[in-house]
């Protein structure tokens, strides 16, 4: 924080020492609507370091997108088993986060720099385990403070 201003809310999925991916959270698009279908559209972009590949995606996801990864995420904390999707409706990201019989995490995932182009980035990150799931749901949780979800489907 610098004087007193909240840096925006981000969601790291990996560790910021090796392969990882941020979605930072910058405001909404729409901010004068308070609508599900416009009001829930958020200035998201992606950067993401794995390997020796980088990419920085100027996207743009939903509340309820982000709100269903979390979710995934709690379930599969409790249970210590299952899957947690994080998928876009314009296409930006597809990331799937599924925990082993061992602990460990297996992440998968897509990314694409301009839906609609054929320009995508298919990775895995490989170096994390259940200790690193309470992380990102207090993530999503102060995501979701920040950008309550509006309206109604």
């Amino acid at each position: 924080m610098i004087l007193g201003v909240a840096e925006p809310p981000e969601l790291v999925v990996g560790r910021p020492t090796g392969n990882h991916l941020t979605v930072r959270l910058i405001g909404r698009m729409h901010p004068g609507s308070s609508d599900y279908w416009d009001g829930n559209w958020l200035i998201s972009p992606i950067s993401a370091h794995l390997g020796s590949f980088s990419a920085q995606l100027s996207a743009g996801l939903r509340v309820d997108e982000l709100q269903t990864f979390r979710h995934g995420l709690e379930q599969m904390n409790q249970q210590l088993h299952g899957e947690a999707v994080l998928t876009s409706l314009e296409g930006w990201i597809s990331l799937t986060v599924a925990c082993r019989p061992t602990g460990s995490l297996g992440v998968t995932g897509e990314l694409v720099d301009d839906p609609g182009v054929d320009n995508r980035l298919t990775f895995a990150i490989s170096d994390l385990d259940q200790t690193d799931i309470p992380a990102m749901l207090t993530a999503l949780s102060a995501i979701e403070r920040a950008y309550p979800l509006l309206g109604q489907r």
